[in-house]
């Protein structure tokens, strides 16, 4: 989310007397960080261009500050001290500054608490206290939606002389604290500041779009009128005047523009802002307005979760998180719901045996510091239970797919075969990753108690930075790759599977995933020695093997819907109780592997 700055020639020596101390953070930090409890020695404030765990871009700028919540020790306590400023008595101030909220760790209670002080080395307490913003969305002040938001803290009347800022964070060792565009304000009869553009980064074409989000009035005046518009790619400007507010001071309004937007297939820059606050000039221009970059989709489709885990053979919590919370969700059932791909990592101490350098450009993409480590869609997850993790999956499902994916993998001797369909619904750039993993491994065992280990990641295709797909809607794209998998750590060839999944990989979002299906052919036939009739069938099935057989049948969605193992001879299996239609029958067996489609009729 943008911020644009409208400031008219002729408000130019009014901005610049109601505006006695900004920071954006664009070159530098500028400000002082020191550390005023705890013995954590990783460094607290930081300036950074991008954001990691959560991931996000600076609320305006080239800069944000970042607290290092996520690294430093709970109890551990920084402060970032700004420049020294004046304030006259004759005026009234405030402090206004953005913070992003998210969702992850939502009960470790980072905040930042702001202090305006005398000196740059006067002790926070309660009396220099103005107020304070946990960075959890389930925690005060609570918030429905990930995202920047703006803050104002009024000081007190008649304050004056010499001071400064101290923006005092605590860590709960949750995810990082950002903060950015921090600013002293002399308070101004009308002014209000747009808070939010509710509109998600990616909606459906052709579907009417409501315009809406909240402002607040920042000004001394209780508000009555206001004008409402919206702009998409400096196009026509939609006005709404908005009347009987009586918005008070502080006080916010929900928003709903009544035109609509009914947006075609592409890439756009949508423009809100409020204005003429109780038809007057607003007496601060700076945060009327906000911009945000749309995608409009020309279709969706059903999403599959990803889940990347970043984990160790000798980590102790790992075994924990494993343990308690990661291994009793990843039933069956889950199982085929969502793709998972384990990163065993090279600490603490020598580290899991099977990291491997491309783990290691995950890691660095993605800026982890701590296993376990769990993403989901490249959202970091702060779940630590099974329930919680369940609902956040389930949360995550729920959402469409912007590209429908399919594949297929056939292993030649010790090389992998892929062949991956994408249909983009979005224009644009993305990448396709594909990982070959081997569902259970024990050779990796270690220190930490675990003896095996699920979805264990041994080789990317072609590597770790992936492929570009350069995406037109609707076109499909069709990928082939190859890879020798000789010289990695897979204990059986006989037990891979293969991810695949797309990224936007700038934003780091996951548009979807996928597992590769067996490819269909004639030799992996033989090569099982299984028999499936009638097929078609009503629903009846006759699975003939001389071994020991595990079957699994799967929708074309790739949803596991049936399960069973220890199939021998003529077996049947009764699965009428799923709709007519086409399935993948998956069988495995210490021959090989071999799918066949059967038909429910």
């Amino acid at each position: 989310m943008k911020k644009i700055t409208l400031i008219a020639l002729f408000f130019a020596a009014f901005q610049m007397n109601a505006q006695v101390m900004s920071e954006t953070f664009d070159t530098a930090l500028n400000w002082t960080s020191v550390k005023l409890s705890g013995t954590d020695t990783t460094t607290g404030w930081s300036r950074v261009t991008t954001g990691s765990n959560p991931s996000c871009s600076p609320y305006a700028g080239a800069g944000m500050a970042k607290f290092a919540s996520y690294d430093v020790a709970a109890g551990n306590v920084f402060a970032l001290t700004s420049p020294t400023f004046t304030l006259d008595a004759a005026n009234t101030y405030c402090v206004k500054f953005a913070m992003y909220r998210d969702n992850g760790y939502n009960t470790d209670a980072d905040k930042v608490a702001v202090h305006l002080v005398p000196t740059a080395t006067t002790a926070p307490s309660t009396t220099n206290l103005l107020g304070t913003v946990h960075r959890s969305m389930a925690l005060a002040p609570v918030v429905s939606a990930e995202g920047w938001y703006v803050y104002q803290f009024n000081i007190p009347a008649s304050t004056a002389g010499a001071k400064f800022i101290r923006l005092v964070a605590t860590s709960q060792y949750g995810n990082n604290t950002y903060v950015d565009n921090v600013s002293v304000q002399q308070l101004v009869t009308n002014n209000l500041g747009l808070e939010t553009v509710g509109v998600s980064p990616i909606i459906l074409s052709n579907v009417a779009t409501t315009i809406s989000g909240s402002f607040k009035n920042y000004g001394t005046n209780v508000v009555n009128t206001a004008a409402l518009n919206w702009q998409v790619n400096n196009g026509t400007i939609y006005t709404q005047n908005l009347t009987g507010l009586n918005l008070a001071v502080g006080a916010t309004y929900n928003y709903s523009h009544t035109t609509t937007w009914t947006p075609t297939p592409g890439d756009y820059t949508l423009k809100v802002w409020v204005s003429n606050p109780n038809g007057s000039t607003d007496n601060f221009l700076a945060d009327n307005e906000v911009t945000k970059s749309i995608r409009v989709a020309s279709n969706s489709t059903a999403r599959k979760p990803l889940l990347e885990k970043f984990t160790s053979s000798t980590c102790g919590p790992c075994a924990s998180f494993n343990g308690t919370v990661f291994s009793p969700f990843y039933t069956p059932t889950n199982a085929g719901n969502v793709t998972l791909i384990n990163y065993q990592v090279n600490w603490p101490g020598s580290g899991d045996p099977y990291y491997t350098a491309e783990t290691g450009v995950r890691r660095t993409y993605y800026q982890v510091s701590a296993a376990p480590t769990l993403f989901v869609d490249a959202k970091t997850s702060g779940s630590f239970s099974t329930a919680a993790l369940q609902t956040e999956v389930n949360t995550e499902a729920a959402l469409p797919g912007y590209f429908l994916i399919s594949a297929t993998k056939n292993l030649v001797g010790n090389t992998m075969n892929v062949t991956v369909n994408t249909t983009p619904y979005l224009n644009g750039q993305f990448r396709l990753f594909v990982a070959v993993v081997e569902k259970t491994t024990s050779g990796n065992a270690a220190t930490n108690g675990e003896t095996s280990f699920k979805n264990v990641m041994m080789k990317m295709m072609p590597d770790a930075n992936g492929t570009v797909l350069n995406c037109t809607a609707d076109t499909p794209i069709s990928t082939g790759l190859s890879v020798d998998l000789t010289n990695t750590f897979i204990e059986e060839f006989t037990d891979l599977d293969v991810i695949v999944f797309v990224q936007d990989y700038a934003s780091k979002e996951i548009m979807n995933s996928a597992v590769a299906s067996q490819q269909l052919s004639s030799a992996s036939f033989e090569v099982a020695k299984i028999k499936v009739f009638p097929n078609p069938s009503n629903g009846i099935f006759t699975i003939d093997t001389a071994l020991p057989t595990e079957i699994k049948v799967v929708d074309i969605t790739g949803k596991e819907v049936y399960t069973a193992s220890n199939i021998t001879n003529q077996s049947s299996i009764n699965v009428s109780n799923l709709q007519q239609g086409v399935y993948l029958l998956k069988m495995k067996n210490e021959l090989g592997e071999q799918t066949e489609k059967i038909i429910i009729k």
